[in-house]
């Protein structure tokens, strides 16, 4: 049964006082401590990277990337599929949870309290399902995860962070086809989807989720294309399988015909 079924129908458990949250979800719903990373990171593993987190802009192709690598590794993907097992959980319908998906409280009690107030305990829920979720899929491994902030959710170190990017112009390409609508609506959309998951992540992580810093991997999905994008993501985590085997890996990236002559040792850019 995938984490998503089990999740979905096993006991809810009451969640945590919202109002009472500290700036990280992470720290208060896992108890995450020092002491349980350096447990985590000490443990013998052959594989690098147990999973791969895909935060990504608005119409750059991060979910059919993610799809895309899924396949290729024989990996499990979670994108709308963590939607519908909250849903179930809750017993809602999927539209309903989606209000929710990637908005953060402060938005949920500037926009939607005034006008349902039924609303704020579902919200409340859904973070709290969202991040045990997030949790057990981690667990399990062999998981590529697709936005609401799990690469700040699981252990960095057992995690391959990957953003994807493109230009907006492109991107507004992308979702005027897929709904149908204008190019200059597109891009309001985009836009607005950017700034919104942006909110989240500030809010609920107290970080950056555009900054480069946060992941090991940024691709533009416009310049690569996806499907060499996936393939960049799939070959990170094929030269992590096992750390025996890292510079073979690595080797078998580059193209054979080149060889590089030895070159004079002087003094390096310290800025490179």
């Amino acid at each position: 049964m995938a984490t998503s079924e089990a999740f979905a129908e096993s006991e809810p458990e009451d969640p945590g006082g919202f109002r009472a949250w500290p700036g990280s979800l992470a720290r208060w719903l896992f108890g995450r401590r020092v002491d349980r990373r350096t447990e985590q990171s000490s443990r013998a593993s052959a594989a690098r990277f147990r999973n791969i987190c895909i935060s990504r802009e608005a119409g750059a192709g991060g979910g059919t990337i993610g799809r895309i690598v899924a396949r290729r590794l024989s990996w499990k993907v979670y994108d709308h599929e963590i939607l519908e097992a909250i849903a179930q959980r809750m017993e809602l319908s999927a539209d309903e949870v989606r209000v929710f998906d990637e908005l953060a409280p402060s938005v949920v009690q500037d926009w939607i309290l005034p006008l349902r107030e039924e609303h704020y305990a579902p919200q409340e829920a859904y973070l709290d399902h969202l991040a045990k979720l997030l949790e057990a899929i981690g667990r399990g491994g062999q998981s590529v995860i697709v936005g609401r902030g799990a690469n700040f959710l699981l252990p960095r170190e057992e995690t391959l962070s990957v953003r994807i990017i493109a230009p907006l112009k492109a991107r507004a390409l992308r979702l005027s086809e897929r709904m149908g609508v204008s190019v200059r609506t597109a891009r309001r959309a985009a836009s607005e989807l950017d700034r919104r998951r942006l909110h989240f992540d500030r809010t609920m992580h107290r970080v950056d989720s555009t900054d480069p810093h946060n992941y090991d991997l940024v691709l533009d999905s416009n310049s690569l294309g996806l499907q060499i994008a996936a393939e960049v993501i799939v070959r990170a985590i094929e030269a992590g399988q096992s750390t025996r085997d890292l510079g073979t890996a690595i080797t078998t990236v580059a193209s054979p015909a080149i060889e590089l002559a030895p070159t004079d040792s002087g003094p390096t850019d310290p800025a490179a």
